[in-house]
């Protein structure tokens, strides 16, 4: 019996290993994704440092799996078996129980109790952010449990939807915010010397790519490339998923409900005759975020947004969402009507005390 279970604990931290390199191969395969925000041409750099550069990898994760069994045979002793045993019994029934809930702040949550409980460990508290008293907690949730639409409750609900939402649209604010803060330093710099080092002339190239313009000149990029209204983007998701009790947003993480006309997507059960249109599908709820961003940043139906947003930007203002919702005419076939909804439920929410709000530092 205690070699069976001695088995068991090598098994398991030798699968320690194979998890892991599960990991980094997801984790190269969101970098080819995002290959066009690298600054390296990966075409130039020569076969052989590609090959030694693998073997590396490969290697580093044999060493890896190596100490990992070391370490497993060097502490897992026979005296200690039974405190492993009941060590092991205590945190699976705990789980179970929901006393204890594993998670990653990046991972599924598997019921919106336990996605409480994460936001309570956390001591997430919109009152509290409202009042510039905290920043708002670095929780990124991959997807919504499937009970979610369950709550009875609807404060609870309201609250839990805001709380999920909240971080995502900061995160990537973030990300645009740190991208038009490097290009307005290229900016100056240009303005001042016209030389530019060979990193920040491959990141002018890219943003000149990603943000197309008729003339090309960073003003003009600049007047794409900036933060989404954090209460317009709250405003339009509620109304877009009736605080998410939407199908389209618990089977196929679609906040904002973007149309496709590809085969992707999910048909709307109420589509109009004559309309071809599904709706957009995501891995995760932070690329629905991420793509309603870049169509608001991007596409042309929306330039009227984006004037309106830079001149908020010249007179200093916060990004009122209901200001900007002026300019959405042209994201809901129900026009002004959809406006008006949408500004109603920033109002009566008080969403516009998110819009400075900021996310919490990065811990070292």
């Amino acid at each position: 019996m205690k070699k069976k279970v001695t088995n068991f604990f090598y098994f398991f931290f030798n699968n320690l290993y194979f998890t892991t390199g599960k990991k980094i191969s997801i984790i190269l395969s969101k970098l080819k994704k995002m290959i066009k925000h690298l600054y390296i041409n990966i075409k130039e750099i020569p076969i052989g440092i590609k090959n030694v550069t693998c073997s590396f990898f490969v290697t580093m994760l044999y060493k890896l799996k190596l100490r990992i069994i070391f370490y497993s045979k060097k502490f897992i002793k026979r005296e200690y078996i039974p405190l492993y045993i009941a060590f092991f019994i205590f945190i699976t029934m705990s789980v179970i129980s929901g006393i204890v809930v594993v998670y990653d702040t990046n991972s599924h949550i598997t019921s919106y109790r336990k996605m409480q409980q994460l936001f309570l460990e956390a001591n997430y508290d919109l009152n509290k952010i409202r009042n510039k008293e905290m920043d708002v907690p670095r929780i990124f949730i991959q997807t919504l449990p499937s009970d979610f639409n369950m709550i009875e409750s609807a404060k609870e609900k309201k609250e839990l939807f805001i709380k999920f939402l909240l971080p995502l649209i900061l995160k990537k604010n973030e990300e645009l915010m740190g991208d038009r803060v490097k290009l307005q330093k290229i900016s100056e710099k240009l303005t001042k010397s016209n030389r530019l080092s060979a990193e920040e002339n491959d990141f002018l190239n890219l943003m000149k790519d990603t943000y197309k313009t008729e003339t090309g000149d960073i003003k003009d990029i600049l007047v794409k490339l900036d933060e989404m209204s954090v209460s317009m983007a709250l405003g339009q998701a509620i109304q877009e998923t009736g605080w998410g009790e939407s199908r389209f947003l618990i089977q196929g993480n679609s906040i904002f409900a973007e149309w496709t006309w590809g085969g992707d997507g999910m048909l709307p059960r109420a589509r109009k005759d004559g309309l071809v249109h599904r709706v957009k599908t995501f891995p995760t709820l932070y690329d629905s975020v991420d793509s309603y961003a870049n169509n608001l940043n991007k596409t042309r139906y929306y330039a009227g947004f984006r004037q309106m947003r830079a001149k908020l930007r010249e007179q200093g203002k916060p990004l009122y969402g209901r200001w900007l919702m002026s300019s959405m005419v042209r994201y809901s076939t129900q026009k002004d009507v959809y406006i008006l909804e949408v500004k109603k439920i920033i109002r009566d929410n008080n969403l516009d005390d998110f819009n400075t709000v900021k996310l919490a530092p990065l811990s070292i």
